[in-house]
């Protein structure tokens, strides 16, 4: 059924096109693989750049907010702090923050990831905190009871009870990776789909503008169908788990 929609727009589009019915500033599909069949370059000069980019600030995020919110679930004296710092990172408007890091770090490829990073930690974050506090208080009177130490507690019980929680804020954070990938570039890039952008604005061309976008929006649902085929598998492993308990 998707695909069928997918195709059925995609006829759509072009029919309206050549029909006269959409602007001149919305090409035809037909017009945007044109564009890629006479400069392949569009493609395989900008898209590994933004995958890296964004491949690396998510899993850079996903190491440091993981960390930060075991911290804070088992020492309770960091936990309005670790909080407190992502809130406030996240309220600020990245398209802002890129300029300022641009002078402190440059605009080589540490910038992409970094603003990369910053976009998509809040989401993790929370999922991360919400989850490892979901525990059972049962369970975790056992874990006392067995005398377990808190890096037991958390191996052992923590963070298997928050993976569907984590599981949801990284799927959430996926798209927001590429996001801030682009817009990393569009602060200075040589290559990727945010330079391609630019470069596209400046000089008014129309489909390699509109390609790039769709790109985004491909690599996006790419990153946040990863995680939902895993929310998947991960939640029909449980009921099986459950089922032969």
């Amino acid at each position: 059924m998707p695909l069928a929609t997918i195709i059925a727009l995609v006829g759509l589009a072009e029919a309206l096109k050549s029909g006269g019915v959409l602007p001149m500033y919305v090409p035809a599909p037909s017009q945007l693989v044109t564009a890629v069949a006479q400069t392949p370059s569009l493609l395989t000069e900008n898209l590994g750049p933004t995958v890296r980019r964004a491949s690396a600030g998510y899993a850079i995020a996903a190491f440091c907010t993981i960390v930060a919110a075991s911290l804070a679930v088992t020492v309770q004296r960091l936990y309005g702090f670790v909080y407190n710092f992502s809130v406030t990172m996240h309220s600020v408007p990245i398209i802002a923050t890129a300029p300022l890091l641009a002078l402190w770090i440059g605009t080589g490829e540490p910038l992409q990831i970094t603003i990369a990073a910053l976009a998509c930690q809040f989401p993790m974050v929370v999922g991360a905190i919400q989850g490892l506090q979901a525990a059972d208080a049962r369970q975790r009177e056992l874990m006392e009871i067995l005398s377990a130490t808190k890096l037991q507690t958390l191996r052992y019980l923590l963070l298997p009870s928050a993976l569907p929680y984590m599981i949801a804020g990284f799927k959430i954070a996926a798209p927001t990776a590429v996001l801030g990938a682009i817009t990393g570039e569009w602060a200075g890039a040589d290559r990727g789909i945010g330079a391609m952008m630019l470069y596209a604005l400046s000089s008014f061309n129309t489909p390699a503008l509109w390609l790039a976008i769709l790109i985004t929006g491909f690599l996006a649902a790419i990153g946040y169908g990863f995680w939902a085929l895993v929310e998947s598998v991960v939640t029909v492993s449980s009921n099986n788990v459950e089922l032969a308990e």
